[in-house]
């Protein structure tokens, strides 16, 4: 089975491909750079899209502390991930 991409879909693959390996430099080499809060990942990416990879297991949040009300922090790499996983879901299984 060949998969057929149009020239700006390879693109944006290629885009997203080289931030992602960007992101995922700054979480290796600068991990508190990485962490967003919660708000700023539902801003950036959508409330009910983060919400849709934290319940199938995509991605995860880390609490600052210890307390149950402590603020929720998510990994802008693994976000990242998610969405580019989703996006080549899209292309491969049309």
């Amino acid at each position: 089975m060949a998969v057929v991409l149009e020239l700006y879909e390879l693109k944006n693959l290629c885009m997203d491909s080289a931030a992602l390996g960007v992101a995922a430099y700054v979480k290796q080499n600068r991990p508190e750079r990485d962490a967003i809060s919660q708000r700023e990942a539902y801003r950036l990416f959508g409330e009910a899209t983060v919400r849709r990879w934290v319940e199938s297991d995509l991605v995860k949040a880390r609490r600052d502390g210890a307390c149950k009300n402590s603020p929720k922090r998510y990994s802008r790499a693994e976000l990242m991930a998610a969405r580019q996983a989703e996006r080549m879901n899209t292309i491969v299984n049309r």
